[in-house]
């Protein structure tokens, strides 16, 4: 899923490019209907697009601000497909992770980040995907979702070249980082749940 995300987004930036290095070229005069129609449909995501690929080159405040803003809107859009809420709301819960962790962040989530929006790409754009084929894909994210939050929960700080601090101060710090542990399982307990109980309300159906 990594590999499709990242194959998604390389040709992204080609097309942004080709567009930066084209400007001679004159304009199409009556653009087919059919390119037309395709340009349409993306619109709606195009905006988190964006978003995203100012994410993976720098982590911003207002960035982060945007991305979650702009999976707000695209959750009141599609308030009624049940998948399409589900992956936004995995997209929120890593958007709100990395606000919180800025560059502390685990270095998967940004990738994860981009696999999930592959998905819901192909959720949208493509109307041939079954609602069977919609929730296996949504599954898979939840499961890679799952996967991350283990590798955060595990993953140790990393030791420091710094010389060691008075015991008192090593005490406080360890306790710091077991409080931002436990703040953090929290909340990806708390999104994990919300996410389930969609899936569950999906097999019902």
């Amino acid at each position: 899923m990594d590999k499709k995300a990242n194959d998604t987004f390389a040709f992204d930036l080609e097309n942004r490019l080709d567009d930066f290095f084209s400007d001679e070229l004159p304009p199409q005069e009556n653009p087919a209907a059919e390119p037309a129609a395709a340009k349409v449909s993306e619109l709606p995501l195009e905006d988190l697009k964006s978003t995203i690929l100012a994410i993976d080159w720098e982590i911003t405040d207002d960035a982060l601000d945007a991305f979650i803003h702009q999976v707000d809107k695209l959750a009141d859009r599609y308030s009624a497909d049940k998948v399409i809420q589900s992956l936004l709301k995995i997209l929120k819960s890593l958007g709100k992770y990395i606000r919180q962790k800025k560059s502390n962040a685990h270095p998967d989530t940004i990738k994860r980040i981009m696999a999930v929006y592959s998905t819901l790409e192909a959720v949208v754009g493509n109307d041939d995907l079954s609602q069977t084929e919609k929730k296996q894909l949504l599954q898979e994210e939840v499961n890679q979702f799952k996967m991350l939050k283990a590798k955060i929960v595990e993953r140790k700080p990393a030791s420091s070249a710094a010389p060691q601090a008075p015991k008192a101060n090593a005490a406080t710090g360890i306790e710091a980082v077991i409080q931002a542990i436990d703040d953090l399982k929290s909340l990806m307990v708390t999104e994990l749940d919300a996410i389930r109980k969609e899936i569950g309300q999906l097999r019902k159906k």
